[in-house]
């Protein structure tokens, strides 16, 4: 009996754990873990434009809350996005087009963190900026 009924509890609880697990999982992926709405606050970020790998700045500043980066690569070679540091670790997909990307982090704390691509080399190649948040 003890068995029949711990069969039913976890039927009737399967769809519920599912839905959990799933919801959960789509949030964390959703846009590299960048929110998908748009900040009041932007910031600006290019790839250089010479095709260099690194960013168009070495470093960004920006108020604390949310934020929006608005991200073109200029490179025509592929590239992703991420903000590390002060306990925030996001990172896009890798995008070619020379279109403006949306990548918003909710609630930016001030602080220092690094500005990446971390695509195999880039790093190592100087495509990392500074980001300061006050």
């Amino acid at each position: 009996m003890a068995r029949f009924v711990l069969r039913v509890v976890a039927i009737l609880l399967l769809p519920t754990l599912v839905a959990a697990v799933t919801a959960c999982g789509s949030a964390a992926n959703v846009n590299g873990g960048f929110a998908t709405d748009v900040a009041a606050t932007k910031v600006e970020v290019q790839t250089d434009p010479s095709g260099a790998l690194r960013w168009d700045k070495t470093a960004y500043e920006t108020t604390a809350g949310d934020v929006t980066f608005v991200v073109t690569n200029t490179s025509g070679q592929g590239h992703d996005f991420s903000v590390q540091g002060n306990g925030i670790n996001v990172t896009s997909g890798t995008f070619r087009d020379n279109a403006p990307h949306n990548f918003t982090i909710k609630g930016l704390k001030a602080g220092s963190y690094t500005i990446v691509c971390t695509l195999p080399g880039h790093k190592e190649a100087g495509m990392i900026a500074k980001l300061t948040v006050k």
